[in-house]
This record gives C-alpha cells, sequence and structure tokens, in this order.
C-alpha cells in the first residue's frame, strides 16, 4: 500500500539533508533555496554548510543524524537531497525505518539518492520524488522546475505526456514505479535492501559511463534474476547536456538494444529517451506508486491508491 506524504502549502519549511557527496561550489546550495523560496517556501537552516569528509558531504553517523533530525521535525515538511554522489549505501544498515513511517514527508533527489528511496519505499511504502536534488535545481528547466513544484503541492499523480522513443511497443502496463540510477542500483545488488521488483516499471538513468560498464551494469542487473517479473522499463537520459547530439543518440541507442536483448524473453514494454537523469530537462515522478505506460499515446498514468 503506498503511504502519500501530505503536500506542501505556501510557507511551508524544507529541510536539506546531504546524504551523499559533497558539494565544492556551496553557491549552488544558495541557489537552490532562492529557487525554493520563489516557489512560496521556506528553507530550513538557509546558512547551513557541510565540513566534508573525504568525497562525502559528512561522516556517516553525522549524515544519518541529519537525516533523522530533519525526519523528526515537525515543523519540516519535506526534505531535499544537496545532491548524489557517492555513499548512501553505506547509510542503509543506519537508516531508522520506524522514524520514516511514523512521520512521513516528500523526499527529493536523483542519483545516489536511489539507494535510499528504492529501500525506503520497499521498506516503508512511502512514496519518493525521484527530481533535481537542490544543488541541481538551478540548472533544471523551467519544465522541469514547474513540475517539481506540481509535485510538491501534491498534484504528482498528473500525468506525463512527453515525446519519448517507443522502443518496443507493447500493451498499456501497469506496475509499482521504481528505480532510477542504474549504477547505484546495481550496488545494491546482493545486499538485503535490494527492493522487490516483481511487477515494477523500473525507471533506469545513468551518466559518465563508457558503453562497455553500461553494457557490463545492464547484464549484471538482469542475470542476477531481478528483472524476471517486471512490467516495463523506462530509460531516461545517460549522459548530460554537454555531450555532442550524435553521441548522446549512440549512447542511447546502444542502451535500448541491449534492453531489448536482456527482455527478448518478455514482450515487456520499452521507452528511451524519457526526460530523467542528469540533464537539464529532469521532470520529477514519484517512485514507489502504481503507474501505467501507454505506448499508443506515449503518456504515463500514475494513480494514488
Amino acid at each position: 500500500m503506498t503511504v502519500s506524504p501530505a503536500p506542501l502549502t505556501s510557507g511551508d519549511l524544507i529541510g536539506v539533508a546531504a546524504p551523499a557527496g559533497y558539494l565544492v561550489e556551496h553557491d549552488r546550495f544558495h541557489l537552490g533555496c532562492s529557487l525554493i523560496r520563489d516557489m512560496g517556501f521556506e528553507i530550513f537552516e538557509p546558512e547551513k554548510r557541510w565540513p566534508g569528509y573525504g568525497y562525502l558531504a559528512d561522516t556517516d553517523e553525522a549524515r544519518i543524524e541529519e537525516l533523522h533530525r530533519l525526519w523528526l521535525n515537525p515543523e519540516i515538511k519535506a526534505i531535499f537531497s544537496l545532491r548524489g554522489g557517492f555513499g548512501c549505501l553505506r547509510l542503509l544498515d543506519k537508516l531508522n525505518l520506524e522514524v520514516i513511517r511514523a512521520h512521513p514527508k516528500m523526499f527529493i533527489g536523483f542519483s545516489d539518492i536511489t539507494v535510499l528511496h528504492n529501500h525506503i519505499v520497499n521498506e516503508t511504502g512511502l512514496m519518493c520524488l525521484h527530481g533535481p536534488g537542490l544543488a541541481t535545481l538551478t540548472d533544471s528547466d523551467q519544465a522541469s522546475q514547474e513540475r517539481l513544484y506540481h509535485c510538491l503541492k501534491g498534484d504528482w499523480s498528473h500525468r506525463l505526456h512527453e515525446r519519448v522513443e517507443i522502443v518496443r511497443p507493447a500493451a498499456p502496463a501497469k506496475g509499482i514505479l521504481l528505480g532510477g540510477n542504474l549504477s547505484s542500483l546495481v550496488t545494491m545488488l546482493g545486499t538485503r535492501w535490494f527492493p522487490r521488483l516483481q511487477g515494477a516499471i523500473v525507471l533506469l538513468e545513468d551518466i559518465n559511463e563508457p558503453l562497455y560498464r553500461l553494457d557490463r551494469l545492464l547484464t549484471q542487473l538482469w542475470l542476477s534474476g531481478v528483472m524476471n517479473d517486471i512490467k516495463g522499463v523506462i530509460l531516461g537520459q545517460f549522459s548530460d547536456d554537454s555531450t555532442e547530439p550524435v553521441e548522446r543518440l549512440r549512447r542511447n541507442e546502444f542502451v535500448w538494444a541491449r534492453v531489448v536483448e536482456l527482455t527478448s524473453d518478455r514482450a515487456v514494454p520499452i521507452w528511451g529517451n524519457f526526460p530523467i537523469g542528469h540533464c537539464r530537462r529532469n521532470l520529477t515522478v514519484p517512485l514507489g506508486v502504481p503507474a501505467t505506460m501507454d505506448s499508443d499515446t506515449t503518456i504515463l498514468h500514475f494513480y494514488e491508491e
């Protein structure tokens, strides 16, 4: 059963957590805070800084304490991740799921945050928002910022009608939307925290991975058996906006072709070029809710249970 966090209203307080990487350009934090305020919300601890701990924002103990503190604070209505990067896998055995169950809130981010999103959805049923982190919000295009605003206000079930590549057409498929960053998801394989993907529509995106690594990551994911009973695959972007268009198309087509091969024994629908990932167009989507892929209309429907 999906647990839908309460929508935000104007003036609500939003907390910012850094459960993953360190932010070198701290101005991005302030720019992101400014955009959130422009949407009509307030930022908890707007002058906050993270000390850094190697490539991480802070120690494991400090990062998990920060998450728990924000979740326990009744004045905070949503939690933004500062950025992705690395380190979320190190927090899974320390995450207090009872705190999250008792205080359901919107939790927004992508990239390495995929690890936390899928674990939280799988164990608590709480819907999470796969969308821009605070540090990347300033790079997001207007459509992505508007979509994020509507999701924060509770209109996450609004259908998405986007221009996508129908890699494999099939009858409409319905399942719980899960997934996110491919390499982050693969790091969870073999652990007790890997999400249950049976009956799911799986969303995948990635960046800075050469083709041979994308091949290896996809192959490992399917050979592990966790994708045997999925209902559909939505492939986002596998490069960023600085990649030449021809190279971007080449990378996408490589991923599309490999996923077709890996699903040759099952006629599940496959969409490509969906606008999520490490690009300016990174539309917010709800993870953990029922969704339907309609290949005839290229509309992705979301449903409240």
